[in-house]
């Protein structure tokens, strides 16, 4: 049986991280080529220690890795320090009661408790929340960012020869002529690449300009839409599936279980975008994946560009549930392609379009 965990200390740092120059992402949400990110670090009376990644963007949460850290220290610490928990899930309350919002900063602590338990208990977490056998690599998605068609090109090749198979176009982006894009790629590199879009919320509140925008993609064989309008309208995302016959997956429009709820009602979707950042913890995003699962609706992980730090937890919750279908639906676990660190990347956990998904105790990885 699992023991409970004491907090002896919380330490929180910002990091800085480069993207190759040849991954940087461009999309009507705006430019990402450096990840400023916050870094949870809980030690035990033992003296074991876990870690959590913030990945911490304004244009994305409204948080900044400084406001990240200034909340965790001024709140969030002392609420977690001298506290004992018998299971790392129970600390997401304590968390929400204390503030509103603030989702990465909040997955950066909640993470960091759940690895320090399952690291302190000698516990995979994966096999902790299992449903099925956990699968041991994901194939990956990989972003190519809102750039004109023989930079599209370019990085769609790059991408390519490095073995990744499934490609996600970054779509709506003004004065970008996306069906040139798109040719110029399958003309060249032929039927057998998977083609993925997201807009990113670019085609705004009006449902019309999405499924006008997405009829003019269809022909290049799409196998899924993502987030095509703003993030404040869910029921847009419901108007704009009834219309289309590609599968909708949803983003930006569902950070909360609350949100969830109201896109369920709504049919809003037909894949589900979660990973801990965005849903204000691991806990969240276990709990909102079961209830996916239960309106028989598939879920993928997404991404705010997380290093391998924080692809841990999200590659914990794709190996070990039914509810993402890795192999028809890959993941964002980008960090090895997109990083020029090979401390962020870890580039000995991917090969072929796959990422080793971590076999140590707690989330499996470390600073």
């Amino acid at each position: 049986m699992a023991s409970s965990i004491c907090i002896a200390q919380l330490d929180v740092a910002i990091t800085d991280q480069s993207f190759r120059e040849d991954r940087v992402i461009v999309s009507s949400a705006g430019r990402h080529a450096r990840s400023r990110f916050v870094v949870v670090t809980v030690t035990a009376a033992s003296g074991c220690r876990g870690w959590g990644e913030g990945a911490t963007m304004a244009l994305w949460s409204g948080e900044t890795p400084e406001s990240a850290q200034a909340l965790i220290e001024s709140t969030l610490k002392s609420l977690v320090v001298g506290a004992t928990f018998d299971h790392p899930s129970e600390i997401v309350a304590v968390l929400d009661r204390a503030c509103v919002g603030n989702p990465f900063a909040k997955a950066a602590v909640d993470c960091a408790v759940w690895d320090l338990w399952g690291r302190e208990n000698k516990i995979r977490i994966v096999d902790e929340i299992a449903d099925r056998e956990p699968v041991t690599s994901i194939p990956i998605r990989a972003s190519i960012g809102a750039f004109p068609p023989e930079d599209t090109l370019a990085r769609a090749r790059g991408l390519w020869d490095e073995g990744v198979r499934v490609l996600k176009f970054k779509t709506g982006t003004a004065d970008v002529d996306d069906v040139a894009r798109l040719q110029a790629v399958r003309d060249e590199l032929g039927p057998e690449p998977v083609f993925t879009i997201d807009y990113n919320g670019g085609c705004g509140h009006d449902a019309d300009a999405a499924v006008h925008s997405i009829e003019a993609l269809a022909p290049f064989d799409l196998a899924l839409v993502e987030q095509p309008t703003h993030r404040d309208r869910i029921s847009l995302l419901a108007e704009v599936k009834k219309r289309i016959d590609i599968p909708l997956l949803a983003d930006e429009a569902v950070f909360t279980p609350d949100q969830l709820r109201e896109a369920i009602d709504l049919d809003a979707f037909d894949i589900m975008g979660l990973y801990p950042g965005k849903n204000g913890g691991f806990t969240h995003s276990l709990s909102m994946a079961k209830a996916v699962a239960a309106v028989g609706k598939h879920c993928a992980i997404g991404s705010d560009g997380e290093t391998v730090l924080g692809e841990g937890a999200m590659a914990t919750l794709a190996a070990g549930l039914e509810v993402f279908p890795v192999e028809q639906i890959p993941c964002d676990l980008q960090a090895a392609v997109l990083y020029a660190d090979p401390v962020s990347a870890h580039p000995d956990r991917y090969a072929n379009g796959r990422v080793t998904v971590p076999t140590g105790t707690g989330f499996g990885v470390e600073p």
